[in-house]
């Protein structure tokens, strides 16, 4: 079976633990000609020994770099770049032999598997293949790569190719189980999308013939932020529920009603509001039977548009005051102006839009 799960590695004496093999490369790497890493300062003797790593024929020198890289990778993360580069050196060689070429990609592609870098293993693996297509290891790598890409089709088609070629491969073969389950799993994901997007077009339709068939106005400024609440419609009562606004200019105060059914009337929230004072209103002048409702809207005369008032009996329902065919939504949400009946404020107010 091949092994497929890390690159070609020289063999190292049965005799040595894993920390004194780690002393030894840390050891080697201060003999010149074994140096990975050149010190900073020049030093013309140095280089003259590195350069005897360039001597021999192309496959010897690719031969070489390629089994520093395998050192490298053996050694651990910390060695993981120098690996890379090594193998790169070797394949910058353009020596003749195909299987040297070959292991630098495969190698090359399993360091840069475990930096994650996915694009790259798929890169060489796609050169490895195409110098033998029977690679099963760039066939895995290809795998691992797609797979963590979440290209799991791709991903469990390199997998069938890879076991056509080495049907009993146990590492091929799980990984075709992982990407197989992970389809079951993104299939489930896209019928309950597919499900929610059906029911929330339905839903949103409704609601459209609903406001249209209520004869209903609506408008939307662009530089109006979104609301978190908006109107809906109840599918068991088959009635509009919107947010509104009940506006206090007296104060500068507001109150918000999240859900206002169309059906109830505006006295329905004045005294459920007005049922104990409001803390603004400190002469709790303010209550329901005091109160008068209004809507702004604008009235357009030649090329003039003027603000104007109307005003709303307490016991209109909302959907009345909606249907109404000056009234107009703006941005998702009505809102609606509060007087007390009489006093200095409420005339100066009215007086305002009569001037206008």
């Amino acid at each position: 079976m091949s092994n497929v799960l890390g690159p070609e590695k020289p063999k190292v004496d049965g005799g040595f633990e894993r920390d004194s093999e780690v002393d030894l490369l840390k050891q080697m790497n201060k003999v010149p000609l074994f140096m990975t890493d050149l010190p900073e300062e020049e030093n013309d003797a140095l280089a003259a020994i590195q350069s005897l790593l360039y001597e021999g024929t192309p496959e010897e020198v690719a031969e070489n770099f390629k089994t520093q890289g395998n050192e490298c990778f053996k050694t651990g993360k910390s060695q993981y770049q120098d690996a890379i580069n090594f193998y790169t050196k070797a394949l910058d060689v353009n020596c003749q032999d195909n299987k040297i070429n070959e292991a630098c990609l495969t190698n090359r592609a399993a360091v840069n598997l475990e930096l994650q870098n996915y694009r790259k293993v798929l890169n060489d693996c796609a050169k490895a293949i195409k110098l033998n297509p029977q690679n099963i290891k760039a066939f895995y790598r290809s795998a691992k790569a797609l797979y963590a890409l979440d290209k799991i089709d791709q991903a469990l088609d390199c997998c069938e190719h890879g076991l056509r070629i080495e049907p009993n491969n146990v590492a091929l073969q799980q990984l075709k189980e992982t990407c197989i389950k992970q389809t079951e799993i993104l299939n489930q994901k896209a019928i309950i999308k597919e499900e929610r997007e059906r029911k929330d077009r339905e839903t949103k339709e409704a609601l459209e013939n609903a406001i249209k068939m209520r004869n209903i106005k609506m408008e939307t400024t662009s530089n109006t932020p979104t609301s978190p609440h908006s109107v809906y419609l109840d599918a068991e009562t088959q009635q509009l529920i919107w947010p509104v606004f009940f506006l206090y200019p007296e104060y500068k105060e507001s109150d918000f009603i999240v859900a206002f059914n169309e059906d109830n009337t505006f006295l329905d929230h004045l005294e459920e509001i007005f049922e104990q004072p409001a803390p603004w209103d400190t002469e709790r002048k303010y209550k329901p039977n005091n109160l008068q409702v209004y809507y702004e809207y604008t009235l357009s005369t030649g090329n003039e548009e003027k603000q104007k008032l109307i005003k709303i009996g307490k016991n209109c329902t909302l959907k009345e005051v909606l249907s109404h065919p000056k009234y107009i939504v703006k941005n998702g949400i009505p809102s609606f102006i509060i007087l007390h009946h009489q006093g200095k404020f409420q005339e100066e107010f009215l007086a305002k839009y009569k001037k206008s």
